[in-house]
């Protein structure tokens, strides 16, 4: 049993462990701690609150938020439990609902905005979505967030640090509400369900299951419900939060209660779930509107009540709800005269609001087909099977322009205030087709028009007429985006055309050389990618752009008398040469009209593999006349001769046919994922049918072939045991069983989807393209009757299962020397080479350093457990106790796992006897019994 000194060094101890970890966090973790501590004093603080009857009272609330506003533009109390920047942040969500002036809201941005360099991952994310609320420009903000997600598919505090939840989360949130997040979703869910404890909870540090994280979490996961497999992480999730309800039905404090509701509410309309915790957190409002006396805790109370007013509630609580959003595919924005379309709903009219999220309820719990459609558009279906009380968000649904129409839109603005301005009619003239559109109160606009020479006018009665013409490209966007000057205003002599330049990636292009050919008035863009051409006289103006290193642009329009003339952002394309041809398309099945994964396609000495859709694309081209041959497992080898006059791009769509052997046919091969690290199992998947009206039998096969061609791994689709030589005829009789066992046997017109017991464990193949192709053999003959294949993506992998410092040897006696080995463990799964740097120190129980150093460990691929001499210390131990070493700064790959060792020195021990005698005295001559107690203690003998 250890004294209070004893569990005080143990508990030192400990701390010392994880430091270097939570003081990445402290800033963050601290206000978090501090608010256990606060409560327990506002909670008995006297002050009288609201009844539970009465309900939150949400305008005053408000107001209380809008008082705390300080000179500095920060939004925070005295009292505050987060930092400045996190009460800011929140409050900035609720002052829509507050209706707070237009300089409110700019001087709490510009208190965020003040020191960009040092946002970290979390300030970062909330000042994105702040900005782009307000509709700012946030292409910087958007590049910077992205470029801190690691290989590992998370995000840091900072970039390069590690990943964790907390982090991960609040980045997805803020790139899902930009629209940017569709590329790396994949690796970050990946990385989040890797973290998601047994408990369904998400960890704040460590394994310490958190309220926060795992709310924060859940409200990340919901968004890609119907986009990506995270039903099960998403479900554990909410169990969790729910299981960690206390005995009244709350989360403990007002902010994780808070928490807590937001991201419940949108995915369960059973409201007896978080009845209890509403109750609470409505209760616990002062009389004064605030909660805590914080704006941090207030703000994310008001977030989470007012969610409660926007829930569309169904009358039955049996009955489910989907909700989402209805976007166009590259604007983002809603799409005007769109319809949404529920197949076996009674409702025909299911509202779109003007962000575009609409909610369908009253729904039963069913599989329904949901249809998306708008006039101009190509639309789109998804199908769906809900439960009972379900709220089921199908996240953002895009719709793309049709490839015979043009979307033209913009923002119509006034030229003296900048103001956006309501009730203009735009129209676009395409020979004798009219389309027209009216600007709403945020002078935004959109309509569809004819491709072709159009005419663009906007027209105001209180402000010039604009024209301008434009080319119009059918299944395409342009904007169209004058300032109008209104009739009051003096019109200026000459006429001025102004805009934007930017490049393929949306970044603005300084040094452009803007001229016009019909006048030779000239400028050049600034470094915002800025242009003005001023004093031109009225008529048709035509605009040359260009710029060393990119093509060359030209475009017409008609510049009025006496005005401004907006032509939007216009993109420059990179200068391309073509020295050689390019040819890139789609392998398609010819029947059924979908991509063949995995298939061959060959030009020459180039070749190229087909991805998981069928898309390939083959450079470098050096001749004019060619032939594309394709070859894809289960299909017949196709040959097509090219013959051109000049080096190009082509895309060319390959249609290949299906080999008809008959019996059994498989229909697709799939793997659980398209691409996979280092040391992962691909689990392969085959739908396979009978075509024909007799019984079939097959049995399974699998070969894995790089991009080269070259078959690397072959393996039965059963887990059939091996096969000794030396069998005797008993053995080979069992193994005939095993053999028999594994032929799958098909009906009359049967299909069936197997999932293969063998898998393909990646190890450490080198990163790249692999084709998966899975054979259909015989079951009577052993033919091969058919076969599919499946193209995954094997990505560079550095990762460190285990890294340990250690010391030998590990026990010294004391005031002994002895020559002290550091060494280092390491358990490598990496498919590439990974060199891992670290920093360690050796210090003496007491935590002064003996000695320090920095090491580098060279890893290949096929080092999968390496040990490494660091250093050799002779020392004298004078004093007793654990060594210990301490390792930090690693860098260089993902480490799972790193631990530290020391030397433990035991203190000396004297021993101490003490004899007692039982009785004490004796009458003499007397036949007595005298027990004799001798007790021996250790001392310590230092």
């Amino acid at each position: 049993m250890l004294d209070s000194a004893g569990s005080m060094r143990l508990f030192t101890s400990g701390v010392l462990m994880v430091y270097r970890k939570l003081s990445i966090l402290l800033n963050r973790v601290l206000p978090l701690f501090i608010l256990i501590i606060t409560f327990e004093v506002l909670a008995h603080s006297g002050e009288s609150h609201q009844s539970s009857d009465e309900g939150a009272n949400i305008e005053a609330a408000l107001h209380w938020i809008e008082l705390s506003q300080q000179p500095g533009g920060n939004i925070n109390t005295a009292n505050e439990i987060a930092t400045k920047f996190q009460s800011s942040a929140e409050a900035l969500k609720v002052f829509d609902l507050l209706g707070a002036s237009l300089s409110q809201k700019n001087e709490a941005i510009n208190f965020l905005k003040a020191d960009l360099s040092s946002l970290n991952t979390e300030q970062l994310s909330r000042l994105l979505l702040v900005l782009a609320k307000e509709g700012d420009v946030v292409t910087t903000e958007i590049t910077e967030l992205k470029s801190r997600q690691n290989i590992d598919g998370g995000f840091g505090h900072f970039g390069e640090y590690d990943s964790t939840p907390i982090d991960t989360s609040y980045a997805l949130l803020a790139l899902q509400g930009v629209n940017s997040d569709t590329l790396l979703a994949g690796k970050a869910l990946y990385y989040l369900s890797n973290e998601q404890l047994e408990s369904g909870a998400y960890a704040l540090y460590s394994d310490q299951a958190s309220v926060m994280v795992s709310a924060l979490v859940t409200q990340v996961l919901k968004a890609y419900l119907y986009t990506h497999n995270v039903s099960e992480q998403l479900s554990s999730a909410i169990e969790f939060l729910y299981a960690s309800q206390n005995s009244e039905g709350h989360w403990g404090t007002n902010w994780e209660s808070a928490l807590a509701l937001q991201a419940l509410i949108p995915v369960t309309t059973d409201v007896s779930r978080y009845a209890s915790a509403t109750e609470y957190l409505e209760s616990s409002q002062s009389t004064q509107g605030d909660w805590d006396q914080t704006v941090y805790s207030t703000s994310l109370a008001v977030t989470a009540l007012n969610m409660l007013t926007q829930i569309d509630v169904p009358v039955d609580p049996e009955k489910a709800i989907i909700s989402g959003h209805l976007l166009d595919s590259l604007a983002g924005t809603l799409i005007p005269n769109s319809v949404i379309d529920v197949l076996g709903y009674n409702d025909e009219n299911v509202v779109i609001n003007s962000d575009g999220s609409f909610v369908v309820s009253n729904l039963n719990a069913e599989s329904y087909v949901i249809s998306y459609s708008a006039p101009g558009y190509i639309g789109a279906s998804q199908n769906i099977t809900l439960r009972e009380g379900q709220f089921a968000n199908v996240g953002r649904i895009r719709l793309a322009v049709a490839p015979t129409t043009v979307l033209v839109g913009g923002v119509i603005t006034d030229s003296t205030s900048a103001e956006p301005i309501a009730g203009v009619t735009v129209t676009s003239v395409v020979g004798s087709n009219s389309s027209s559109a009216i600007t709403d109160a945020n002078g935004e606009y959109q309509l569809l028009s004819e491709p072709g020479e159009t005419v663009l006018t906007a027209n105001s009665s209180e402000h010039y007429l604009v024209t301008a013409t434009a080319s119009l490209v059918a299944g395409t966007q342009i904007s169209f985006s004058p300032s109008l000057l209104a009739l009051t205003e003096t019109q200026p002599v000459n006429s001025s055309v102004f805009g934007t330049i930017l490049d393929v990636s949306g970044q603005p292009i300084s040094g452009v050389t803007v001229t016009s050919l019909s006048n030779s008035a000239n400028t050049t863009t600034n470094a915002s990618g800025y242009f003005e051409l001023t004093e031109l006289t009225a008529g048709d103006l035509t605009i040359q752009l260009s710029k060393d290193g990119y093509g060359t642009v030209g475009f017409s329009v008609v510049v009025p008398e006496k005005t401004n003339v907006n032509v939007g952002s216009i993109t420059l394309q990179d200068q391309v040469e073509l020295p050689s041809t390019t040819v890139y398309g789609q392998v398609i099945d010819m029947v059924t009209g979908l991509g063949v994964p995995a298939a061959s396609v060959v030009i020459g000495g180039r070749s190229h593999t087909t991805d998981e859709n069928g898309f390939y694309r083959i450079e470098g081209i050096p001749v004019l006349e060619f032939v594309i041959s394709t070859n894809a497992a289960g299909y017949l080898f196709s040959n097509k001769e090219i013959s051109l006059t000049e080096f190009s791009n082509l895309n060319i769509d390959i249609n290949i046919r299906k080999a008809d052997l008959g019996g059994v046919n498989i229909v697709t091969a799939s793997t659980d994922k398209t691409s996979y690290g280092a040391y992962e199992p691909v689990i392969i998947t085959a739908t396979v049918n009978n075509e024909t009206a007799l019984q079939q039998s097959a049995r399974l096969y699998v070969q894995v072939k790089n991009a080269n061609g070259a078959e690397i791994a072959n393996f039965t689709g059963a887990n059939l045991p091996p096969l000794d030589p030396q069998s005797d005829l008993e053995e080979l009789a069992h193994y005939q069983e095993h053999l028999e066992a594994s032929i799958e046997d098909f009906a009359p017109g049967e299909e069936r989807s197997i999932q293969l017991e063998q898998w393909w464990n990646t190890l450490t193949v080198e990163p790249g393209q692999y084709t998966i192709t899975v054979q259909a053999l015989d079951g009577v003959t052993g033919n091969l009757v058919s076969q599919s294949s499946a193209s995954v993506a094997i990505l560079p992998t550095e990762n460190i299962a285990a890294l340990r410092v250690n010391a030998s040897p590990g026990y010294v006696l004391l005031n002994n020397q002895s020559d002290v080995e550091f060494f280092a463990d390491v358990h490598n799964r990496s498919n590439v080479p990974v060199l891992v740097e670290f920093d360690y120190q050796f210090n003496t129980p007491d935590g002064q350093l003996l000695t320090q150093g920095s090491s580098q460990i060279e890893l290949m691929p096929s080092d999968i457990n390496k040990k490494q001499v660091l250093s050799v210390m002779p020392y004298q131990f004078v004093a007793s106790g654990q060594y210990q070493l301490v390792l930090s700064n690693v860098q260089g790959a993902t480490v799972e796992n790193q631990s530290a060792g020391g030397v433990f020195v035991p203190p000396s021990i004297r021993l101490k006897a003490t004899q007692l005698l039982s009785p004490n005295e004796v009458v003499p001559l007397e036949d007595v019994n005298v027990n004799s107690d001798i007790q021996v203690e250790g001392v310590d003998g230092e």
